[in-house]
């Protein structure tokens, strides 16, 4: 695993590039946005405000040119979603027309169309309904490889996502084997809540553009070479074939190696992103290929916005 030395605000200059990550941008209360990472629509449009008059704001296509222009002080920023989440387009995308502001979307393919849940809103889906204590039994019982001995510390969910306790990505099987055990279908509450956007809907708008998160949204540094490259290349093929061109990889939960920067070299990705909260300083990456930049997670509330320099 890479990791960045954190940067703090006064070693700062002002070529600099602060990303923010948002996940839910939404007023409607569900499993999935009550117990997601969401921003209400009122506080996604004050931050955007506040965006505008703190930085420069910029496309995503744009990125790579500014690691060879000269430095300012005036620092830039760009906005970015993950996973493709139907309120993007239904509730957020109408405040960044009328803010002008660009953004990029990653999208997971095997949810698109609603025909999944990511296997992180099965976890949450499994936390709502008090069903965790019972899928832990199961998986102690089918002994597939787990380590436990975190479970206490971490709690649930934070175990659920620790490379060194899951051990590889069986889990997303397991959730599947337990669910339909209770009678409980992904595909059905997937469209009940309109959770995911439609593929057709996939397609580049005045200010949103549209990049690469995986298939199925895996820990890149549990799987082999190959697991990686299908992982990326599925989403990749899917989003080239309707005429768009990737602006970049976002990493599920940040880990990467190697291989999953190689790969990104081979499909030319211009950009690979984590979700390191610290700032891009554009002049030390010019000669970085892929550019690695790391995303601030959006805060809920007005106060955490204090942190993002």
């Amino acid at each position: 695993m890479f990791w960045r030395k954190k940067t703090f605000a006064k070693d700062l200059p002002g070529n600099r590039l602060e990303i923010l990550l948002y996940h839910f941008v939404s007023d409607a209360q569900n499993d999935f946005t009550l117990s997601g990472h969401t921003v209400s629509t009122n506080e996604f449009r004050r931050q955007l405000m506040c965006l505008l008059g703190k930085y420069t704001l910029v496309r995503w296509s744009e990125i790579p040119a500014l690691c060879l222009a000269d430095p300012q002080q005036r620092p830039f920023a760009a906005v970015c979603f993950d996973d493709g989440y139907q309120c993007i387009l239904e509730e957020a995308y109408p405040i960044l027309e009328q803010c002008r502001v660009p953004a990029a979307m990653f999208v997971n393919l095997s949810v698109l169309g609603n025909r999944d849940l990511l296997w992180r809103d099965k976890i949450r889906f499994l936390i709502r309904r008090h069903l965790e204590e019972e899928f832990i039994v199961c998986l102690r019982a089918q002994k597939h490889g787990y380590d436990f001995s975190s479970l206490a510390k971490l709690g649930f969910y934070k175990w659920s996502k620790n490379p060194k306790a899951i051990r590889s990505m069986r889990i997303h099987e397991d959730l599947d084997v337990f669910l339909a055990g209770k009678g409980i279908h992904s595909e059905v509450i997937a469209a009940a809540n309109r959770l995911f956007m439609d593929r057709r809907d996939v397609k580049t708008r005045n200010f949103l553009e549209f990049g690469n998160h995986t298939s199925t949204h895996p820990i890149m540094t549990l799987l082999s070479r190959e697991e990686q490259r299908a992982e990326i290349g599925a989403c990749h093929d899917f989003l080239v074939g309707q005429g768009i061109q990737p602006v970049g990889l976002s990493l599920p939960f940040s880990p990467y190696n190697r291989d999953t920067v190689s790969l990104c070299r081979e499909l030319s990705y211009p950009v690979l992103l984590t979700v390191y909260e610290q700032s891009n300083h554009l002049s030390a990456k010019r000669k970085d290929r892929p550019l690695i930049l790391h995303r601030w997670m959006a805060p809920r509330e007005p106060a955490g916005f204090d942190r993002i320099p």
